[in-house]
This record gives structure tokens, sequence and C-alpha cells, in this order.
């Protein structure tokens, strides 16, 4: 099995696959891939022809996550590449009061393509697309003090339990938030 996974070995949600995935490809600014760029986008989609899963986990602005799985997609669809595309997405996607804080827009956006996509997973032979969304995670606790996060160390173990699922079964969204008592 051969993973590749958008963000920093060492930060957040990818710090956590690396434990699990050490042999995993990890593609950020930190290993000379700037996910904002389309040209790099077209690179991470050619090098995601050498790859059975990509993890596309990096939390980008002005819509570059959902930039980077189109150009992913597209590729592996153009070239028959039965690519695993697991989507990490946020449930701040699900908010529906008045801000102007770009970044619901942005998981918003990556959630509706996701699903657009997910659906084709189950009628072709093309790209699997699954969108995983996590609610406040431990690792942003400081910026929320008074909520309940999600230890951000069983994420990583809610994704290999994607991996691991059977490949006639497809999964197309999962949603998971901390319970706020």
């Amino acid at each position: 099995m051969e993973i590749i996974i958008s963000g920093n070995k060492e930060y957040g949600v990818a710090s956590e696959l690396y434990k699990l995935y050490s042999n995993a490809t990890f593609i950020s600014r930190s290993t000379g891939y700037d996910l904002t760029v389309k040209k790099v986008q077209e690179q991470v989609a050619n090098l995601c022809l050498k790859h059975n899963i990509f993890i596309n986990n990096s939390a980008l602005y002005r819509f570059e996550q959902t930039n980077l799985l189109h150009t992913v997609f597209k590729k592996c669809k153009s070239e028959n590449h039965p690519l695993y595309i697991i989507n990490v997405g946020s449930t701040i996607d699900r908010f529906n009061k008045g801000t102007d804080w770009l970044y619901s827009a942005e998981k918003k956006a990556l959630r509706d393509f996701s699903d657009s996509l997910s659906k084709q997973s189950v009628w072709t032979n093309g790209p699997r697309v699954t969108l995983i969304s996590f609610g406040s995670l431990s690792n942003v606790q400081h910026k929320h003090p008074d909520r309940t996060c999600l230890p951000i160390a069983i994420t990583a173990n809610y994704i290999k339990w994607l991996i691991d699922q059977p490949k006639e079964l497809h999964i197309h969204e999962i949603s998971i938030d901390p319970v706020q008592v």
C-alpha cells in the first residue's frame, strides 16, 4: 500500500498519520511542495499515480484544498488510476451562523465537491472519494478553552479505519464531533 499525505508530518493530523504510516510520502511546504501553486498541484497529481491512497489533509486557504482534490481526481480519472482519496474536512462546514471567516466556506466547498465525486465513486472504476470531518481538535484547544475537543491522537485511527474497509464498500462521508456537555 503506497500512501501520499498532504501536510507537515510534525504537526496536527499529519503527525498522527505519520505514527501509523511512517513510510508514506508527505507533501507540504516543509518537503518542498507549496500546495497553493497550480503547477505544484499538477506535480502532486502525477505523484498520486504512483500511490494507492491520497490523504488530502492540508487545511489550505483560498479553496486550494478543494482545487488540489480537483486536480488529483481529474488526473487519476483520465489515467484510469483507482486512487482512494480521503479528504480531511471540518465540521465547521455545517454551521449556519453569519460570519466573515472564509474557513467555513472553504470546508463547505470541500464537502460539497467531495460529495459529488463520491457519488461517481459508486458507479465508476475511477478514483474513490471519502470525506472525513472532525470537530474541534485538541491541538487547537487554546483557541476554544471552553469546548470539549477531540484528542488529535484518535484522528489517524479513524482514517486508518476508512483505509481498512473492504474495497467493495464505499463510505461517502463521516462527520465526528465531541459531545459538549
